[in-house]
């Protein structure tokens, strides 16, 4: 497992972003963890952040020019992440986002930051991602503003679920707008690095809490 992947997991968990427990989702699931990037609202952290995004993306290997964040929360991922590829590793792309409300003076536009044509390779940087509403939601922003090509979807961690449909959430995602969901760990990372193992003096997932994780898996998680 790549440096950057161990810190963040620890990173996660010392941030409180990833807790264990019994959370109620969205969904309505009860989950025996829980995600919010939210989180990471230090200096420290989000830099941390975005140097674990920065790390994926260059894994992923994708050709763009922009990185596109979604309102709310990825706007400061996106903000962040073009700015740690350009001073860490000297690789200059754009941001942009949406509002969610066009303004109705000045420029008056729906995004701010890059513009978008046919021609722009996007990547679209999130947190999580479950059924995919969010995806859409974004999907519909982009072609309703320059119509640029989404050549890829970043987010922080894949919980590795089905979506309400029973089909692996990540692949359905995939499969519907035919673009490559990556991230930058999933939940088999996050167990090898925290089951039994202590950080900072603290075991976030011991044997109980890993059987309540298999037992939750059992029903609604993927290979």
């Amino acid at each position: 497992m790549q440096n950057y992947k161990i810190d963040f997991i620890k990173l996660l968990v010392k941030a409180e972003a990833l807790k264990f427990g019994q959370f109620t989702l969205k969904s309505g699931r009860v989950a025996p963890y829980f995600f919010n990037a939210g989180s990471f609202y230090t200096g420290e952290l989000i830099y941390a952040l975005a140097k674990a995004y920065a790390g994926a993306f260059l894994d992923a290997a994708v050709d763009i020019d922009v990185i596109f964040g979604p309102a709310y929360k990825g706007i400061p991922l996106a903000v962040s992440t073009t700015e740690v590829l350009y001073k860490e590793f000297g690789k200059n792309v754009a941001y942009c986002f949406n509002r969610k409300e066009a303004k109705d003076h000045g420029e008056g536009n729906l995004l701010v930051g890059a513009p978008l044509t046919a021609d722009t390779k996007v990547l679209l940087i999130d947190d999580v991602m479950t059924a995919g509403t969010a995806v859409r939601e974004s999907m519909d922003v982009l072609k309703a503003n320059g119509n640029p090509k989404v050549n890829a979807i970043l987010i922080a961690m894949d919980r590795m679920e089905k979506n309400n449909d029973g089909e692996n959430a990540l692949a359905a995602v995939e499969n519907m707008f035919g673009v490559k969901v990556y991230s930058i760990v999933n939940l088999d990372e996050v167990i090898e690095v925290l089951h039994g193992q202590k950080i900072d003096g603290v075991i976030y997932i011991d044997d109980e809490k890993m059987k309540m994780i298999e037992e939750y898996r059992k029903q609604y998680g993927v290979s």
